[in-house]
């Protein structure tokens, strides 16, 4: 077995460790999961996908803040410890993936202060994009509260049901029309009204890599 193996052993280890305290607990306190999921705002099946599918494969820090005290206990008893040695005094934030509906089914795990220096406005409105590549994936954040062209940048488009990035810039020959030119050859350059196009999201920042447990 290699380094990496015995790395992912030990990760997976640790989250079903955290899973089996919290369903002690909370048979201990004889609570209802539906219940509880919606006492820490989630959907009724979340605490019961977490629980016995293990997704997500770690607990959000807000759900975990929320959880913890529900049940009388301390936070950090919740942190698997893999997690705690990754980022011993920093706060995690957690990154949604657009592609799931706005729905917290994948997620991404970084310091908060990974986010200092980018321009956004809430962290509510950030998200993560992968885009596969042949080196492997191109991980960027996306603010979805802007919607229009502002300036020339990379945005996340969507064509029908696929997302795609986009360098758009104002058109050299009408400045009515926005010129749209795809990361990856999936898509064809185009141009097009600046009214007519439909923005997703504006790109922050992007990294081939990023770590996700």
């Amino acid at each position: 077995m290699t380094d990496i193996d015995e790395i992912k052993k030990e990760i997976m280890v640790d989250n079903n460790e955290i899973r089996e305290k919290i369903k002690k607990l909370i048979k201990k306190k004889n609570y209802n999961l539906r219940d509880l999921s919606r006492n820490i705002k989630k959907n009724d099946a979340y605490l019961q996908q977490y629980l016995y599918r293990g997704t997500p494969k770690v607990l959000p820090e807000e759900y975990r803040l929320k959880l913890a005290k529900i049940l009388a206990i301390n936070e950090k008893e919740l942190v698997p410890s893999w997690l705690k040695n990754l980022f011993p005094n920093e706060k995690l934030f957690t990154l949604k993936n657009i592609e799931n509906n706005f729905n917290n089914t994948s997620e991404i795990y970084i310091s908060k202060e990974f986010l200092n220096g980018l321009d956004f406005f809430d962290e509510k409105n950030l998200y993560y994009f992968q885009t596969p590549t042949t080196n492997g994936y191109l991980t960027t954040i996306i603010d979805v509260s802007i919607k229009k062209f502002k300036q020339p940048n990379v945005y996340l488009l969507k064509d029908n049901k696929n997302y795609f990035l986009a360098f758009i810039e104002l058109s050299k020959f009408n400045q009515n029309k926005l010129s749209v030119k795809p990361y990856f050859n999936s898509f064809s350059p185009f141009q097009i009204n600046s009214n007519l196009l439909n923005i997703t999201g504006k790109i922050l920042w992007q990294c081939s890599k990023v770590f996700s447990k």
